[in-house]
């Protein structure tokens, strides 16, 4: 049976409208693989520095803001000054720990991660700043138990 003309067209109206869709993710990561390889380990590094200080903080009842008494403590494999990235930890204030990836190169973005005492838990939140280059992210924010990234920057799933 040969599909009617209608049927064809709408069809291919479908076709049309999804083919787009379906590729332009992959367009985008051919673009530039190394570069998102790049982002995506500093990512996993950041959003891992997160979660060892909500470790830290739950065996010692504190955040740490040395880098590399956390790294030491947890058994992370980090270096603070790698090829792409430099990684710290500062804490800010009592109830709250920022861990960064800070971009050495111009067309990488960078990262921060907050860890905030909220009541008797911690919890976390992982951000990218919204363009690429060397520059440090705003810190994040604690409103009320709501976290939120800081100016110039979105938060992303860690």
């Amino acid at each position: 049976m040969i599909p009617s003309s209608r049927n064809w067209q709408i069809k291919a109206a479908i076709a049309a409208l999804t083919l787009p869709v379906v590729f332009s993710p992959v367009s985008e990561a051919q673009v530039s693989p190394t570069l998102k390889a790049k982002e995506l380990q500093a990512k996993k590094i950041v959003g891992s520095m997160n979660k060892a200080q909500q470790v830290y903080y739950a065996e010692k009842a504190g955040f740490t803001s040395s880098l590399s008494n956390l790294l030491v403590y947890l058994g992370l494999q980090v270096k603070p000054d790698a090829t792409n990235y430099s990684y710290s930890s500062g804490m800010v204030k009592k109830g709250a720990v920022f861990n960064y990836g800070v971009s050495k190169q111009a067309n990488l973005k960078s990262f921060v991660g907050g860890v905030f005492l909220v009541g008797n838990k911690t919890q976390t939140i992982l951000c990218i700043n919204a363009a690429p280059g060397k520059t440090k992210p705003a810190n994040p924010t604690n409103t009320k138990g709501v976290l939120a990234c800081g100016a110039n920057t979105a938060q992303v799933t860690q």
